[in-house]
């Protein structure tokens, strides 16, 4: 794609100029091969380049499943069995408090039924 914008960019009588520059500085001679150990480099420049993208894209993919591993996680999480309030799959995107809210009802339920511990007075400690 960069190369495509040079040419684009670049016109026949600048291609003329820099080919000049090019074949004055290198020489005729040594032309073909510094030619080559360019096509070499760039050759090597693109692996790279593809391997690093391949890289990406693999961690964008396993990042994706962890993502859906994650959901299907807390779905599961908040589904209890036989109510059907919470029967249906978890979006992840829908605050969470109407749920906290009941689970912390349920816990303060419990804890209100439960004895309490007596606690020691200052003159038994």
């Amino acid at each position: 794609m960069l190369l495509a914008i040079i040419f684009e960019s670049v016109g026949f009588g600048e291609w003329f100029i820099l080919l000049a520059v090019v074949l004055i500085v290198v020489g005729p001679k040594n032309l073909p091969s510094t030619a080559r150990k360019i096509g070499q480099y760039y050759a090597k420049f693109r692996r790279a380049a593809e391997g690093f993208k391949r890289q990406l894209m693999d961690m964008d993919t396993e990042l994706t499943r962890a993502a859906r591993d994650v959901q299907r996680a807390a779905e599961d999480a908040f589904r209890v069995e036989g109510d059907e309030s919470t029967a249906k799959p978890l979006d992840i995107t829908q605050p969470l408090q109407p749920q906290i809210d009941k689970a912390m009802a349920s816990d303060a339920g419990a804890s209100e039924t439960a004895p309490a511990a007596e606690k020691p007075t200052a003159a038994e400690g």
